[in-house]
């Protein structure tokens, strides 16, 4: 091929490239625009389904994540009709303006902000109860969680529907939603009301609809009811059966609790086979481990016929609560297949956002029917009383999430008689600090026969070591070689000098016995819903739940080597040491033996300089304490120390008249009856005879 050829086929494809690029466009259709985050797009070929108004929109989704803003274009995949624009409703109290609901006389106890996105509730505040310590505000048992990528979560919300399998994200779309109707039941319940619909489409054609109604009941507070009550319908809009399953969210943005159980609790219980509830508790920082981590609660399977009875997460005083309930919304429903908790952005950290998610049981919704899913949301206080007291409540022992907090280190029958104690001294007095005061008188009137009589006991002892101490060498020598003959021998001389060995323990047994008494004092403060935010009379006590705080800190102090964070100063810790050390002062000391070695003699000594650093240690553990349990132990040490002084005055009466160490007086008449052993001797006795048994039992030495 020449020049002249190859230059004339290279100008004409020049030439046909340059007339396709230029008329090209015009003949081919237009591409759409790619989609903004943040907004849903129509789909081509795709229009909004008249019946639902011209300000509709169309979002088309396949199989996607939970809040995923991808739009799916494949043909025929599912679709979301959804309303043009988000939209927010409030229902139940009115703004509280400071005024708690049971002095405003509204009858809600609550009020809601809910959101058409995801048919959700983005808040929930009790009316009853201040935010802080103080505050007009009312406390937000629920609020939306922001990210600093614009994701907004909120509580409730209904994050997807699979359809025959295909999964269809509904958190992040805009629900149709109705106003605020008010309702009023043919039994007299009188409420508001608000419902949320959307519908899913498949080329173009209506496949389901889903409906959600969160119901607000009027409920006084004395009612003792915080009840809320959610209803998802399916309904099938086509002549052919569809499965389906629907998963929804729990509780968000539930504040975190501070001091013994700080963060938040996870609570859930099953129905087992047997028809008993089996609760159990789940720390939340557990979920905030590694990313995208999910802790199965609950999981029917066939060989585990089990029912959610409810499930929950909440922190010291509040819990939001879901029950899956029947028809008549009271009985437990088995639609629930598993219950997850997981962290909701998977990021560890972030540590407020730990949640529920309900999966339904796929279920085959047959041709133009509706399929219901009910749930009994509680949003509120951890009242024991209306745990106990309402019968669906106590039916699914709600009351578990108050007593698993009573601990391991006490009973929970003292925890709750330490509540039912100061709750009704406190309704006489009017006051929670009166009532802890008064309390300590009760419990030290109790155990003072036991104190005065440790404390007799061991002044006896004291004055008779010097003349007991040759007596029982001797004993040793006579005796050394038979142990049981030994001990006999000691308990008959201490019976005759009216001296009771088991009586030295007497004189700890007060001590012993007041410790379950203030673990369960400490665990009332924390679990008690009457006590929160209760001052002590005009003093600088303003929580006895808290800390007395009665200076803090522009900026807390650190202690050096330790580390501790101190933000404030609190007088009742120091003050409870300070009596701790003047009732160890005056405690009576035992005189040195004689006949001890120098090995024991400075045992002895070090134990007498050790009582002291006791008091100084008890700053250190019961300075982070609630008030309440530091007045306590400053008022029970305070009474103890005066008891003491009761008690040495009466012992050197007894002195003085020559009775202390008087043996105790026999019955002179047979006919007055036997005396009656007490249960020390019953105890003395006891063990005797089981050292003459062994005695006897045991094989004699072999003559030489």
């Amino acid at each position: 091929m020449g020049k002249q050829d190859t230059l004339r086929n290279f100008l004409l494809a020049a030439t046909i490239f340059v007339v396709v690029m230029a008329v090209g466009p015009a003949l081919l259709p237009d591409r759409p625009a790619p989609p903004i985050a943040g907004e849903t797009q129509s789909p081509v070929g795709t229009t909004a389904t008249p019946e639902l108004g011209a300000t509709d929109a169309v979002t088309v989704a396949g199989s996607i994540p939970s809040t995923s803003a991808t739009l799916a274009t494949a043909a025929g995949a599912l679709v979301a009709v959804e309303a043009m624009s988000e939209q927010s409703f409030s229902m139940g109290a009115s703004e509280p303006d400071g005024v708690v609901g049971a002095e405003s006389g509204d009858p809600f106890r609550m009020r809601l902000t809910l959101s058409n996105i995801g048919a959700s509730v983005s808040s929930a505040t009790l009316t009853d109860h201040a935010a802080t310590l103080g505050s007009v505000e009312r406390y937000k048992l629920l609020a939306p969680l922001e990210r600093m990528n614009g994701s907004v979560y909120r509580s409730f919300a209904i994050q997807k529907i699979n359809l025959d399998g295909v999964d269809l994200a509904l958190d992040d779309k805009k629900w149709h939603v109705n106003a605020v109707e008010r309702y009023e039941t043919a039994a007299g319940g009188i409420g508001e009301r608000l419902s949320f619909s959307i519908e899913v489409q498949k080329n173009n054609t209506p496949l389901i609809k889903l409906t959600r109604v969160f119901t607000l009941p009027q409920q006084s507070v004395e009612f003792g009811r915080h009840d809320l009550w959610s209803t998802i319908t399916v309904e099938n809009l086509t002549n052919e059966p569809h499965r389906v399953l629907v998963a929804y969210r729990g509780g968000l943005g539930i504040p975190t609790s501070t001091g013994r159980m700080a963060g938040r609790l996870i609570d859930y219980a099953a129905i087992g086979a047997d028809g008993r509830i089996e609760p159990k508790r789940l720390a939340d920082a557990t979920v905030h481990g590694d990313a995208g981590q999910v802790t199965k609660l609950f999981a029917a399977t066939p060989t585990e016929p089990q029912l959610l009875s409810w499930a929950g997460i909440g922190n010291t005083y509040f819990t939001c609560t879901i029950a899956p309930v029947g028809p008549d919304n009271r009985s437990a429903a088995s639609y629930i297949a598993e219950v997850k908790a997981y962290d909701l952005d998977a990021d560890p950290l972030t540590t407020d956002d730990a949640t529920l998610t309900f999966v339904t049981t796929a279920i085959e919704v047959k041709p133009e029917s509706k399929l219901t899913y009910n749930a009994a949301i509680y949003l509120g206080e951890k009242d024991a009383k209306s745990f106990q007291g309402e019968a669906d409540y106590n039916k699914r022992n709600y009351y578990f999430q108050i007593s698993e907090s009573f601990g391991m280190c006490t009973f929970t029958w003292l925890v709750e008689l330490m509540i039912w104690l100061l709750n009704s001294l406190f309704f006489l007095c009017g006051d929670f600090g009166i009532a802890i005061i008064i309390l300590v008188v009760i419990v030290r009137t109790l155990l003072h026969p036991i104190t005065k009589k440790g404390q007799v006991n061991m002044v006896r002892m004291q004055q008779k070591m010097g003349e007991f101490s040759p007596k029982i060498e001797e004993l040793k020598k006579k005796y050394g070689n038979d142990k049981a003959r030994m001990q006999q021998e000691t308990m008959k001389l201490y019976r005759e000098h009216n001296i009771n060995p088991a009586g030295q323990m007497l004189s700890c047994l007060p001590m012993v016995i007041q410790m379950p008494i203030w673990i369960a004092l400490f665990l009332s403060l924390s679990n008690n819903i009457l006590m929160r935010h209760q001052s002590f009379l005009f003093t600088w006590i303003h929580d006895l739940t808290a800390q007395d705080a009665l200076y803090t800190f522009a900026t807390p102090l650190t202690v050096p080597l330790f580390g501790w964070q101190i933000a404030s100063f609190n007088l009742l810790p120091p003050l409870v040491s300070l009596f701790m050390f003047i009732q160890m002062k005056t405690q009576p000391r035992p005189k040195p033996n004689p006949n001890q070695s120098d090995q024991q003699r400075q045992q002895q000594e070090m134990m007498q300089k050790m009582m002291p650093m006791m008091s100084v240690m008890m700053l250190f553990i019961f300075y982070n304490m609630p008030a309440g349990l530091n007045l306590y132990i400053m008022c029970s040490s305070l009474f103890g120390w005066l008891e003491q002084r009761r008690i040495r005055a009466h012992i050197k009466e007894q002195e003085a008249a020559g009775t202390l160490h008087k043996p105790a007086p026999k019955p002179k008449d047979p006919a007055e009856g036997p005396h009656k052993p007490s249960w020390v001797e019953r105890l003395q006795k006891a063990a005797e005879q089981a050292q003459k048994s062994q005695a006897t039992k045991r094989p004699g030495r072999p003559k030489r």
